[in-house]
């Protein structure tokens, strides 16, 4: 047998003195001329001093990475008789004590395991029987071995020990395991698990956790999208959030008011007809709110047995019994005469300034041909959409009205009765629309309308794609706010979105009453048609409201309005620092984007070599997602195919991905220090950040979407956390639930309505008692406050990267 050490030792020399070119070139030499390439690999490996260090960047990697890339130049049939089971068996033993996942991969790959693992099996399920589950997941994977391990057995204790991000590669692979683990995570919704007895066979690493019903539904909707399932495989949970849904309903209504009469009750018959099984939970929420009459119609129309009506709405049909035999609309006609007057005269808000007969409802192929004529001879037109609330449950959402408004005509589109009859032609004429650029198209959070109103048709996605002149007064209303202010007659409201736009250009806010509405429901009230109507037509008047204004003020091309760069100067003072020769990389960083984009729209995927850099440019606004440590960084190409996100690697990874990923979806990060990269990659990529991306995301998680949540909220939380329990509609104790700005958290349980938990243990009564408001992360529960971060990242060294603009996010520290 030839002696390999003599190869390695020089081959180490090259690695221990950084010389990457010549150790390729004497690898792939030493590769060519050696009568077992395996076996000098193999032994290489095992002499390698960093062999268990699990660095995907190591020289194990590489070693293997270059016999790869030998045998992948025609030299497999060659070489095929030296790959022995032997020799498969003892580099398996290598490989199963790697803790990087990438190496494994590697191993399994190169070496061929696959072609032995009936032999493996027995090895890996003692694995199995020692707990070492995460490395089952992965070798059952990598060996295509899912068929022999069992739900039960693999990916339950996976999950009860919260760890089942750790098979989803598995998963992704076994449609089985799929439906298996979330049939199981619903009858523990369903309650037909007894969580004590799992307790005993399995480790459950948080009880409280599985025990709620609300934080397991979640879950169960992600697994679902995750692996496009229906949710009809999941029933309990179905049952669990449409009873959340009617409670929420019955909310709005009752405590805030902002459900009209009529939305409320169609609301409610769309849940029935959905769900029927609610019509006890209807009666007792009926109950609950004290509106006995109110429910006597519906113990006729669903035909409750007694047992399923409360006490007190029996007593209430029996003192009144003709409340059974009335139609439900009937005991709310008299509102509803309230509600469908066009113009009600209430000057406490924003008046629409045009007649009835001048919107124009499309229901048809011939009214939707005018109004498209219309709308291409014009040269301003406003855009908004409605569509039913979902609640988490069923269909997604699904735009019901498409709204368009030019200087003097309204057109509300009616896409319930349209989608049927309109063809292909028709949809191109909707997408064409919004991609010339000879039409000014006006939204407010326009970003959020294409993503709905995409779903309908493959044309109107492509419009959206290419869509032109398009101007987002949410963005205009950030800058002028912040650079501006003297354009606007009113100071800042207690109103938020369009409303808040509104009344600082005009002194009145928006009536929002019907924005909580049924918009499937047909036909359309009155009050929705008004309301339809005044979201876009205060859109033209807002447009032409500031084109006076800016006239006015001398303010330039108001419409293409960019933050003013005050930080100009400083960054021409700063002192020039020594350049190093020019190599590739310092090419990349100069041609990657020359477009600039805005830091809401650039979407990276950092692997575990740069995992540091994903937090500071959240902090930035970026979206910035991470790997896990010890997951491989080929993952990152699964980020690429799905999401189209940016790669950013550093090292000999770079190499290995660029193989797989466009030049123009990869960087290779040549800086050190965290801060450092955020300066590289902001400049490589032209991202535009203003102030009102500082903190816009949440660091720890990544979220965008936070709760505004009073500290007076926040101390009820923590004097409440000790004793918190999990509770839910069907257990015993009754929801407390308030309203925040953003959203709504439960005093009983310390939950938000998606079931994530607001973490307050960590933050001191000092705080609270200084502090006015929270910012809490709607995905992870993170609690931050006013603090020193933001002023040090304005002011400090990464002041560099920032551009002056909107602020809409105070300074934060984390709890």
């Amino acid at each position: 047998m030839e002696d390999y050490t003599h190869t390695f030792l020089s081959l180490y020399s090259l690695w221990k003195d950084g010389n990457k070119s010549e150790f390729t070139r004497l690898m792939q030499d030493s590769l060519s001329v050696a009568a077992d390439p395996y076996k000098m690999v193999s032994v290489c490996i095992k002499l390698c001093p960093d062999l268990f260090k699990n660095r995907s960047s190591g020289m194990p990697a590489n070693i293997i990475v270059e016999l790869m890339s030998f045998l992948g130049k025609g030299n497999y049939p060659k070489y095929e008789h030296c790959l022995n089971e032997a020799l498969q068996v003892d580099m398996f033993q290598v490989a199963v004590r790697q803790k990087n996942v990438g190496l494994m991969r590697l191993f399994v790959k190169a070496f061929q395991l696959e072609r032995i693992k009936m032999l493996l099996l027995p090895h890996i399920q003692e694995m199995r029987l020692q707990g070492q589950l995460k490395e089952v997941a992965t070798l059952a994977t990598l060996l295509n071995l899912q068929d022999e391990f069992s739900t039960e057995d693999l990916i339950v204790p996976l999950f009860l020990q919260d760890r089942l991000s750790l098979a989803d590669e598995f998963l992704l692979t076994s449609p089985r395991h799929q439906k298996e683990i979330l049939s199981f995570i619903d009858s523990i919704i369903g309650k037909q698990v007894n969580i004590n007895d799992l307790h005993k066979t399995y480790k459950i690493k948080d009880p409280k956790k599985v025990k709620s019903s609300k934080m397991l539904c979640n879950t169960v909707a992600k697994l679902l999208k995750k692996f496009d399932l229906d949710a009809s495989i999941c029933p309990h949970m179905q049952k669990h959030r449409a009873r959340g849904a009617l409670r929420y309903i019955f909310y709005k209504y009752y405590i805030e008011k902002g459900i009209q009469v009529q939305a409320f009750q169609s609301l409610i018959d769309d849940a029935l007809k959905e769900s029927p099984h609610l019509g006890p939970d209807l009666m007792h929420l009926f109950d609950e709110y004290h509106d006995l009459e109110a429910a006597a119609p519906y113990v006729r129309k669903l035909q409750l047995h007694p047992d399923d009506i409360p006490v007190r709405i029996k007593e209430v049909i029996s003192a009144k019994p003709h409340l059974t035999d009335g139609n439900v609309d009937v005991a709310v006609d008299k509102h509803l005469e309230e509600e469908e007057c066009w113009d009600d005269g209430r000057l406490d808000f924003y008046s629409l300034n045009i007649p009835l007969e001048e919107v124009v409802i499309v229901t048809s192929v011939e009214e939707f041909t005018k109004c498209m004529s219309v709308l291409t001879e014009s040269s301003v037109i406003a855009m908004d959409s409605e569509w039913k609330p979902t609640f988490g449950i069923g269909s997604a959402e699904q735009a019901s009205l498409l709204q368009m408004a030019s200087q003097s005509r309204v057109f509300l589109l009616d896409l319930v009765a349209l989608q049927p009859l309109l063809e292909d032609s028709h949809w191109s004429c909707i997408g064409q629309l919004f991609s010339n650029p000879k039409i000014t198209k006006i939204g407010y959070g326009i970003r959020g309308d294409f993503k709905i109103l995409a779903k309908l048709h493959s044309e109107v996605q492509k419009g959206f794609a290419n869509a032109k002149n398009v101007i987002d007064l949410d963005q205009i209303k950030g800058i002028l706010v912040e650079d501006y202010p003297d354009i606007f007659p009113h100071s800042s409201s207690n109103y938020k979105g369009l409303t808040d736009l509104v009344y600082r250009c005009f002194g009145l806010p928006l009536d929002k009453t019907d924005q909580f509405s049924n918009w499937a429901a047909r036909p359309l009230t009155k009050s929705q048609i008004r309301y339809a109507t005044m979201d876009v037509v205060s859109l033209i008047d807002i447009y032409n409201f500031f084109d006076k204004k800016a006239q006015e003020l001398n303010i330039e091309d108001w419409q293409n309005i960019r933050p003013k760069k005050g930080k100009e100067k400083v960054k021409k003072d700063r002192p020039v620092r020594k350049q190093i020769p020019k190599t590739h990389e310092d090419m990349q960083m100069k041609v990657m984007n020359k477009e600039p984009i805005l830091a809401a729209d650039f979407h990276v995927i950092c692997d575990t070599m740069v995992q540091g850099l994903a937090k500071k440019l959240r902090c930035f606004g970026i979206d910035a997602e991470a790997l896990e440590t010890g997951e491989s960084c080929d993952k990152c190409i699964e980020y690429y195919e799905k999401e189209k996100r940016v790669v950013l690697t550093k090292g000999s990874a770079y190499d290995r991905l660029a193989k797989f990923i466009p030049s123009s979806f990869i960087y290779k990060v040549q800086k050190e220090s965290a801060n450092q990269q955020v300066e590289e990659i902001v400049n490589v990529f032209n991202v535009k950040v203003t102030t009102k991306d500082i903190f816009a995301r949440c660091p720890k998680c990544n979220s965008a979407s936070y709760l505004f949540v009073p500290s007076s909220i926040i101390r009820a939380l923590k004097e409440n956390a000790r004793e918190s329990v999990d509770v839910n509609m069907t257990d015993g104790v009754p929801d407390k639930w308030v309203q925040c700005e953003g959203g709504e958290v439960n005093l009983s349980t310390g939950n938000t309505r998606q079931g994530v938990h607001v973490l307050v243990a960590r933050i001191a009564e000092a705080i609270i008692s200084r502090t006015e408001t929270f910012y809490v992360c709607a995905q992870c529960g993170r609690c931050y406050w006013d603090g020193s971060h933001y002023e040090r990242i304005i002011n400090g060294r990464l002041s560099s990267v920032m551009q002056e603009g909107a602020t809409d996010c105070e300074e934060l520290s984390e709890g």
